[in-house]
Parts: structure tokens; sequence; C-alpha cells
């Protein structure tokens, strides 16, 4: 909601404190977002500028956050959905005063059904629904995963895909077939070229060669020039989807592509007109 609070006028600092393992990667997401002022590199929770209206800083536990906090600020406690119960909730909102609760990935025919049972322990600020992007893998998580190279434009290396695709078993359905899915993975062995190059006029985010070397070496030359990611690997088909698949909401939270699919989901789901109201005071 850094949007909303900078439309009125007010400037925003986003920080992450150090102090866990995850702290480096989510500082260097961060730099991802544009409009607010905000560090690529972790920082000490006792160096946090002072030079914006707002300060919004992410740490790695509640306990923490509730230690760096005044009594005047506004602590938000976000959570996954099933890792928290309703007694863990109030046991956690009477323990670091938290002034309202955000709930992540839940199921998106739950959405009501989870804020009304959370308003019991603290306003619920909003529930955002699972994300089949945010839950993907990267595609260096996906090479390492096979054991497989990588090539294509290395800036794409951390981004994701929502689908991961298994190659049909013609061309001729193919083309059709891949228009189902959008920007996706495709998985496909690597001596069927009419199946890789179906997948290619579809314009798809990445493209898996199973099982040894391209027939074609033009195809990672396109790889280059198309904005593809192109991951080669020794292992069978089956046995790639399988590790692939095993990586489903594991993956770190990284690449452009995610940081603008979380910031699209909390300004649809996610009010803030709490914080906002108290900019006014």
């Amino acid at each position: 909601k850094r949007q909303a609070l900078r439309a009125g006028g007010s400037t925003v600092r986003l920080a992450r404190i150090s102090g866990n393992e995850s702290s480096i990667s989510d500082a260097e997401q961060f730099a991802h977002i544009q409009g607010v002022r905000v560090s690529s590199v972790p920082v000490d929770a006792g160096q946090l500028p002072l030079d914006t209206d707002f300060t919004v800083f992410e740490v790695g536990d509640p306990e923490t956050a509730a230690e760096l906090c005044k009594s005047d600020d506004f602590l938000i406690l976000v959570t996954r959905e099933g890792e928290s119960d309703d007694f863990t909730l109030e046991r956690l909102v009477a323990e670091i005063q938290v002034s309202g609760i955000v709930i992540n990935a839940a199921p998106p025919e739950e959405l009501e059904n989870i804020a009304k049972s959370a308003e019991l322990a603290a306003p619920v600020l909003g529930v955002l629904p699972q994300d089949r992007l945010l839950a993907a893998p990267s595609f260096n998580g996906m090479a390492q995963a096979v054991g497989g190279t990588l090539v294509g434009p290395e800036h794409l290396y951390t981004d994701a895909a929502e689908w991961l695709v298994v190659g049909p078993i013609s061309a001729h359905g193919g083309m059709p077939y891949f228009d189902q899915f959008p920007h996706a993975v495709v998985v496909t062995r690597h001596d069927r070229v009419d199946i890789a190059l179906g997948a290619l006029n579809q314009h798809p985010a990445g493209l898996i060669l199973t099982g040894g070397e391209p027939t074609l070496p033009y195809v990672a030359q396109r790889a280059e020039s198309e904005e593809f990611a192109l991951i080669v690997t020794g292992l069978s088909t089956a046995d790639a989807v399988k590790r692939i698949g095993d990586l489903y909401a594991q993956g770190s939270f990284e690449g452009t592509r995610k940081a603008q699919r979380a910031i699209d989901l909390v300004a649809a789901h996610l009010s803030l007109d709490i914080l906002q109201a108290s900019a006014t005071v």
C-alpha cells in the first residue's frame, strides 16, 4: 500500500532487518520495488534511517518486531494460512500488541471465512490468496534440482513462471495446447524438436530439454534473442518434472515478476485504512 501513502504526500522507507538467513535475499528483492527509499542489503535494527514519514520494516519473527517498535508504532503480524490456529493468533496478539493481522497463502474460496475467524484475535487487514506464481521455483532453483545447465538472459534466472507444462505427444496438437498456459515452462525431450519449436512459437517463459543435449544448437541462440530461460538436463522428463514439482511452495521470494505479483495482490486484498488514518491524526 505504499502507493496510497505516497499519494497522500507521505514518504516511505522499506527495510529488511538483519538477523536471519533470509534477510539478504529479502533485502535484494526489496530493491525491485519502485517509489520507496530502500536498501538492497539488510539493515541493523539500531541503524534505521529516520528520513521518511513512514518506515516499513520486516523482521524474521514477531518477538523481534515487538522489541523494535515504540508504543505508537503500527505493528502488523503476517502469517501463512494454516500455520497459526486461533489460539496461537490470540496469544501472539496479546504478547506483542499487534495492530492488525495479515494472512497469506489462503485458499481463494476461503478468504471471507478465514478473515472472520481471525478477527477474533485482532483487526484483519487482509487475507491474501494462494498464488501459482509466488509458489513457483526460480529457474536457478529448477536447474539445480535437475542437475542441468541454464542459459539465456541472466536477468531471468531468478524469475519464475505460473505453469510447468509437459510437451504433448504430437506437434500438431502442441500449438493450441501451449495456448492454454501463457508464460509457461515447457518440458520436453531434447530430440523432440517439433515440440520445442511449437512451444517457442507461443513465447514461453522457459524451456527444459530432457535426456541430453538439444538436437539443434539454435534453440540456445533463440533463448538469448527471444528472452526465455533454457535448461538442459540428462534426466528423463518424468524425473525432471518430479524433482521440480517438489520445489513448489518452497522457493524463495525473488525476481521481478514475483515482486510485481505481490504488489498487485497487496493492492487488491489488503486495507491499511487504520494506518492511513493514523497519518492524519
